[in-house]
């Protein structure tokens, strides 16, 4: 599952074949089908395994964070981090689901899944963050807005190689809250 994984993020799903990660994993043929009868059971595990790291490290970080606004912002920090460890690899749900058949449903599913638990996950901050201050009233437009802008950045800052996107939706999210 590890090669699978590392394969998978690196150089694509399509773009990895069955024998390659059998080579790199060092293992034979039939203990990789004894666990994964197919390689869309591979890549099951590995957005599932993808979606509990994710959200790992983003409690992870946030645990000793006290002030909700830095929680938020944190999380665009670890973004940045990401980028700068995989370099510029990217959203692994996003590339992902650029690469997989429109008529593979489940797999759209459980990154639909993965999306929506992470625009969730900035709603609860929003609503430790406005807990006691009802100024704000739409905090669910305030962390859509926040998890899209996120996102974008995170795309564009894949494709374009740069931090910069992130930067600067780390700043304007900053303004925002």
């Amino acid at each position: 599952m590890e090669v699978a994984s590392r394969l998978f993020y690196k150089q694509g799903y399509n773009s990895t074949g069955i024998n390659q990660i059998i080579e790199e994993a060092g293992i034979a043929r039939g203990s990789l089908y004894n666990h994964f009868p197919s390689k869309r059971d591979l890549l099951t595990a590995y957005i599932q395994a993808m979606e509990e790291s994710s959200v790992a490290e983003w409690d992870e970080v946030i645990a000793g964070i006290k002030d909700p606004r830095k929680k938020i912002l944190a999380i665009y920090d670890i973004c940045i981090d990401r980028q700068i460890r995989s370099d510029f690899g990217g959203c692994p749900f996003i590339k992902v689901g650029s690469e997989i058949p429109c008529e593979d449903v489940g797999a759209f599913e459980m990154i639909n899944k993965q999306k929506n638990a992470d625009k969730s996950y900035f709603e609860k901050l929003i609503k430790e963050l406005y807990l006691t201050n009802a100024e704000y009233a739409d905090k669910e437009l305030l962390a859509a807005t926040l998890f899209l802008l996120m996102e974008g950045a995170m795309v564009t800052s894949t494709i374009a190689k740069d931090l910069q996107p992130l930067r600067n939706a780390r700043k304007i999210a900053e303004t925002l809250l």
